[in-house]
Order: C-alpha cells, then structure tokens, then sequence
C-alpha cells in the first residue's frame, strides 16, 4: 500500500536525473544558510562558525559546510522511490539541522575540542551559547518539517521526533559507556549506544522515501538499510578514533580511551579471552583519571593484540554489507540504488 495518498510525487526523467539531484543538493545548501542567516545573530554567529562558512570573528571562509551526507541520503532515497529528489528538500534540510544539533552537543558532552579539525564551538565561544546554538538549529529543523504535519506527506513529518528520541537515548548509553566495571560491559550496551548515529541515518532514509510515497516495501528496504549503515558507520568511527590519523578524522586521537570509554574494540578484546585482554582489563581498573600519554597508547596496542580491533572492522563490514544488501533486494530505481551503495561505501570506507 503506498504511504501516500492523493497526487504522486513529482517524476524525473532518467535522462535528467543527475542534474536534478545537483540542484536538489544546492537548493539544501542554500536553504541551511538561509535558516542559520536568520538566527539571532549571536546564535547565527555560532552556527555559521560550526558549519564552516565563517571564522570565528564572522569573517567568511572557504571551509564549507561539511559533505551533507545525511542530506544526501534523504535525497538519493526519494529519488530511488521514484520520485525528482526536490521533494525531499524540506526532509533533507531538517535532517542536517538535528545532525549539527547532535553535534554541537556531543562535543561539550565528550569534551572534544576540535571539530572538522579546528576549535569546536563550545571552546570558541563557551559550553552555554554552543548549547544554545544546538538548540536553535533543533527548534529550526521542526519548524521546517511543519508544513509537512498535514496532508500526504505527515509520514514524513512522523519520523525526526521519533529519531530524536532514540538519538538521545543512544547518547545517554553512549556517556554511561565510560563508566561500566570492565567485567561487566557487553556488545548489547555498544549496541544501544549506536543509536546515537544510526537512528538519524535511518530517518533520513525514511523521510526521503515518504515525501517521493514510496510503498511499505520500499520505505521498509531503505529504513533499515540506513539504520545498518548507522551502526557500521559509528563502529568504524571508533575504530578510527584509535587508530585514525587526525588530519583525516578532524578529531583528536585517541579521546574514547583517554576517558576509559569501551567503545566496540575495548569490548571485544576484553571479551575475547586473550592475555591482552586481561591485561587491558587490569590497566583499565587500576587507570586514574587523568591517565597519562604512554598509558594509552599501550592500552590501544593491548586492544589491538587481543583482536578488538580486527573483530571491530568485521563487524562494521558486516553491517555494511547488510545495508547494501537491503537496497538491492528492495525495488529501487537502479540508478539512485547503486548512488546509494557508493555513497555507503565511501561513508564508512572512505572510498572515493
């Protein structure tokens, strides 16, 4: 049964469909500027320095504003359904907002000073108005979605409040990662901590689908390959965050350890039954708070011995693969399917 009632989604001739998604993805461009430009100008300052566009004086700068992969998605998943990816504009601009919201938050909550490789917000212009910042671009990503609350299109209106839920309480099971009894923690509470990533992942893919009226079986296709892209993603991000070089990550090396977080590599190696796992056990009690630079670094080669590492990236592959997979047994337009699968690749394996 289509998700949707009433008059289809607009069409895109295959011939025109790369030029469409072109404009779709500079229409968003230009629509998340126009929402941060029309902020309190403190907050506008803030945000427009997050994103990139400017320094911290307010001084424009060639920086950017990230690659807008969850954009992206939203679009690529309208379009797969059948539909011109402009659809999905609206979705697609709401999506970046709660994902920069997301962010300006967790770099407070992780004390993480860099972003995309220069001072977070929270450091330039303190932990209270980068909060505040956070919350505007919150408050802006419902307001886009409004509109959408009545008619044929409320599905898609439905999906962010529910993500937002579930982003929260993966970044509650996220923070009490730095605190369970090496003993006790398992791949389950990993599991749940992932949501963090995955649940936004998932609904961009969600409200792509619903705006273009995809059916159940499409909707259902690209929700859970999005949702397997999001925990692959989050896996492979820990990864890095051990073993990444910072010129690449633009985040600082190693700050999951020096916080004792057990992320997924920390949980398989002190599951493994490996002598390095025990000994990662035992540095990791008797670790004080502040541990120092040669502690770390030996606790990241004792996750490495005992196989966390290597068991981390099989099992980001393996959700990887899942995605993948759920986009070629749905019925996808072949295009935007396999646009879809390249950019899943390239999120997690950083291909090019």
């Amino acid at each position: 049964m289509s998700i949707q009632s009433g008059t289809p989604a607009a069409r895109v001739r295959p011939e025109d469909a790369p030029a469409a998604l072109v404009r779709a993805g500079q229409r968003v461009a230009t629509e998340l500027r126009g929402v941060v430009d029309g902020l309190e100008p403190q907050l506008a300052r803030i945000c427009g320095y997050h994103f990139g566009w400017r320094d911290a004086d307010g001084r424009p700068t060639d920086d950017g504003h990230g690659k807008l992969l969850r954009a992206r998605l939203t679009l690529l998943a309208a379009e797969a359904a059948g539909a011109d990816p402009a659809v999905a504009v609206p979705g697609a601009v709401a999506v970046e907002l709660v994902h920069n919201f997301s962010l300006l938050h967790d770099d407070i909550m992780d004390a993480d000073e860099l972003r995309r490789g220069r001072p977070a917000a929270w450091v330039v212009f303190g932990q209270g108005m980068a909060t505040l910042a956070g919350d505007a671009l919150l408050a802006a990503a419902f307001c886009r979605l409004a509109p959408l609350a009545a008619g044929p299109t409320r599905r898609a209106a439905t999906v962010l409040p529910d993500a937002l839920h579930r982003m929260i309480a993966g970044q509650s099971a996220d923070l009490a990662l730095e605190g369970p009894d090496v003993d006790h923690v398992e791949v389950d509470h990993y599991l749940r901590a992932c949501d963090k990533t995955s649940a936004l992942l998932e609904a961009a893919s969600a409200i792509g689908a619903a705006l273009a009226g995809a059916d159940e079986q499409q909707l259902t296709a690209l929700r859970r390959a999005g949702y397997c892209l999001g925990v692959s993603w989050q896996i492979a991000n820990d990864v890095e965050d051990i073993w990444g070089d910072t010129g690449v990550t633009g985040k600082p090396e190693l700050s999951d350890l020096r916080r004792s977080k057990k992320t997924l590599p920390v949980i398989l190696a002190l599951r493994s039954g490996q002598s390095g796992g025990a000994r990662l056990a035992e540095a990791l009690r008797a670790a004080g708070p502040q541990p120092s630079e040669p502690e770390v670094q030996q606790w990241a080669r004792l996750v490495e011995a005992a196989g966390g590492r290597a068991g981390a990236e099989r099992l980001s592959r393996s959700y990887l693969e899942d995605a993948v997979d759920q986009l070629r047994a749905a019925r996808l337009a072949a295009r935007p399917r396999e646009e879809l699968v390249r950019l899943f690749r390239r999120m997690v394996l950083r291909e090019s």
